[in-house]
């Protein structure tokens, strides 16, 4: 965490920086000293009460934070979103049980409007249904539908006598993690429509990636080998020499990030939420090792640092802040002739922007956790200066930050605002849509009476148009 992010988060665990940008006597108070931040903080909190602070610059601030509060009262009451406080709470319910029942209510309603969520869903749904599994799964103790590990009656290339392979090679990527998340799901997809089986070269990119996260090396390395191979219906090729009997098909991960499925828009999300699946029945626990021989890290650990022993029960929100260094506003702008969303708001996280989606929901009552790459500071910043959203800021420490925690942080929260630009949000929405979970925003906009809306349902994460970010 840069020197920046530490004085934020001080500043937000001892609530001064909700006046920081005030008073300019505040800054005299910034000391190293807790006491005299206490002091601050009594003083102005009195200061406030008794009405006595006449700095202008202080009054312009309060009248313009009225100003928006005004507009985002009235757009709220015009929105036909479910205030918490306009919900009635029903006998001997807690406030955690009304926040849920708002949110799957309007979740159901959400589903209703994306009239291409049954159509990617259908045969989703019919996985998961007759996998036979009555008992409720769970991913990091929070309820998950991972459905049945796959059965695959027949992998590509293995009915049509073709000498045929797909090959995954070298240790080159095209862009993050996100991207080459993308771009291993794109070639089993890649396998699938062209019915040619895929291998994957040991220690190449591919091999490197997934074990850190899901199906880490357990046990016997040969048995392992097997598993691995059955359940995502690939070969390992440990040797040039075994590619002599194949017809090779090389092909590089930025063809892979752009590649276009033939498949029916139903038929392509319904194969990859599958595949996603697969790989979250079997997600890293801190148990095994790498290829190289290195002990891999836990999925659950952003989620087990921020709620400990709360964690299967906790009711939260997560926010991914990725700017994409000087293409972001383009790539965003690309998506939006798509889609019609903003072309700023998901990468810029404006406090009001994030207001209107986490208020009428309650969730402004629960933790808001920051997932980023800490390129795009002044966001963050922007949002712990916030009185409302401020205090319910919480980051990551340090020491349990990495892809994978925050990953599957996003994944299991109640409720995912990300950047439809970000292949890493794009992974984390499908993995939601794949495990059952709702309430992801991505693909907002203001209508013409400055209204905020999702403009585009959870489905979009499955657009072809959209789907190489």
């Amino acid at each position: 965490m840069t020197e920046y992010m530490e004085k934020s988060l001080l500043r937000h665990k001892t609530q001064v920086h909700q006046y920081n940008n005030y008073s300019p006597m505040l800054e005299k108070l910034m000391v190293p000293s807790k006491s005299l931040a206490l002091i601050a903080i009594a003083v102005l909190a009195l200061n406030s009460l008794l009405q006595l602070n006449t700095d202008p610059y202080l009054q312009q601030q309060q009248q313009q934070q009225y100003t928006e509060d005004n507009e985002s009262n009235n757009l709220r009451a015009s929105s036909g979103d479910y205030e918490l406080e306009q919900e009635q709470a029903l006998p001997e319910e807690t406030r955690e049980q009304l926040t849920l029942r708002i949110l799957n209510k309007r979740d159901k309603e959400r589903r209703m409007e994306d009239t291409n969520l049954p159509y990617t869903n259908n045969q989703n749904q019919q996985i998961i249904s007759s996998s036979g599994m009555n008992e409720p799964s769970y991913i990091c103790n929070r309820p998950a539908d991972l459905g049945a590990p796959a059965q695959h009656a027949t992998c590509p290339g293995s009915t049509t006598n073709s000498n045929k392979l797909i090959l995954l090679d070298g240790t080159d990527t095209y862009g993050r993690t996100g991207n080459n998340l993308m771009e291993f799901l794109h070639a089993l997809q890649y396998s699938r429509d062209n019915d040619i089986q895929l291998g994957v070269k040991y220690g190449s990119w591919a091999m490197r990636l997934l074990p850190r996260m899901w199906l880490s090396v357990t046990g016997d390395q040969s048995q392992w080998e097997e598993q691995f191979e059955k359940a995502l219906c690939i070969k390992i090729i440990h040797k040039t020499v075994e590619l002599r009997e194949y017809d090779v098909i090389p092909i590089d991960t930025k063809s892979l990030l752009m590649y276009k499925s033939n498949q029916s828009l139903g038929e392509y999300a319904s194969f990859q939420q599958q595949a996603i699946r697969t790989l979250f029945q079997n997600y890293n626990t801190g148990e095994g090792t790498t290829l190289a021989g290195y002990g891999t890290r836990n999925m659950c650990e952003g989620i087990d640092a921020l709620f400990g022993k709360d964690s299967a029960s906790a009711i939260y929100s997560v926010i991914h802040i990725r700017q994409l260094e000087k293409v972001g506003y383009a790539i965003l702008a690309a998506v939006s002739k798509h889609t019609g969303c903003d072309p700023r708001a998901a990468i810029e996280m404006r406090p009001d922007y994030i207001r209107t989606i986490l208020k009428p929901l309650g969730m402004l009552n629960h933790p808001i956790v920051v997932i980023s790459d800490n390129q795009n500071i002044e966001a963050i910043q922007r949002l712990l200066d916030d009185p409302e959203i401020g205090p319910r800021i919480v980051l990551v420490p340090e020491d349990a930050a990495w892809s994978g925690g925050d990953m599957t942080l996003g994944v299991m929260s109640n409720v995912f605002i990300g950047n439809p630009a970000s292949s890493f949000s794009g992974f984390v929405a499908k993995s939601r849509l794949a495990l059952g979970k709702g309430h992801t925003y991505l693909f907002r906009a203001r209508d013409n009476e400055g209204k905020w809306s999702t403009v585009c349902g959870d489905s979009c994460v499955f657009y072809k148009e959209v789907n190489h970010f």
